[in-house]
């Protein structure tokens, strides 16, 4: 009779966690972690250590992650109540996926001039902007904020929303008016005002 050679003991095969929290944090971007992210969570849901699995997550995303509670005086005020500012983070995560991955042609200079133009910050510097921001955002290197996107679209003083659609009047300013919009459609959950889709 054959010997059945299959370890009967599934968990005798598992792969380390710090094996997975090594793996995942070699990885150069948030986008590329996150699927390690949702497989400890998998895990610790189903017949993991939780413990464990908070404390892998927290090696991946590391440690200098803002508290939706405690959001810099940079950010108007109606956007640091608890609530709010945790909408706000998880909105700017899902930009930096965007971006990141170049699914549009955003880039964090926009997302600068949209926040300031909806209220949601105070104008600062960009390396400010950038240090903010990679506070937001698990696992995200200083600099990359701060080195996406042309700032001088900051210097126009006119808001986003006032720039014209027509490209045959500016088919810059049009371009940058729609990627503008776009964004921030995106911010719409934590806005007051509605935003209009017009392109």
């Amino acid at each position: 009779m054959a010997k059945n050679t299959m370890n009967p003991n599934p968990r005798a095969c598992a792969i380390p966690i710090n094996n997975i929290v090594d793996y995942a944090k070699a990885q150069s971007t948030q986008a590329r972690r996150q699927p390690f992210v949702n497989l400890i969570n998998y895990w610790s849901e189903h017949d993991g250590d939780e413990e464990a699995a908070r404390k892998a997550i927290s090696q991946i995303q590391g440690q200098q992650m803002i508290q939706a509670c405690n959001l810099p005086k940079e950010f108007m005020p109606k956007f640091r109540s608890e609530a709010i500012a945790a909408q706000l983070i998880e909105i700017v995560r899902k930009l930096d996926v965007v971006i990141t991955t170049h699914q549009e042609n955003w880039d964090w200079a926009h997302v600068m001039k949209v926040m300031i133009d909806e209220g949601i910050i105070m104008r600062m510097s960009p390396n400010k902007f950038d240090s903010i921001i990679c506070s937001m955002i698990p696992g995200k290197g200083r600099d990359n904020v701060r080195k996406n996107g042309d700032y001088m679209i900051l210097d126009c003083h006119e808001p986003w929303s006032s720039w014209t659609k027509n490209s045959y009047v500016n088919p810059h300013q049009a371009q940058e008016r729609t990627i503008c919009m776009m964004i921030a459609l995106e911010f719409q959950p934590v806005l007051e005002r509605k935003i209009q889709i017009d392109y």
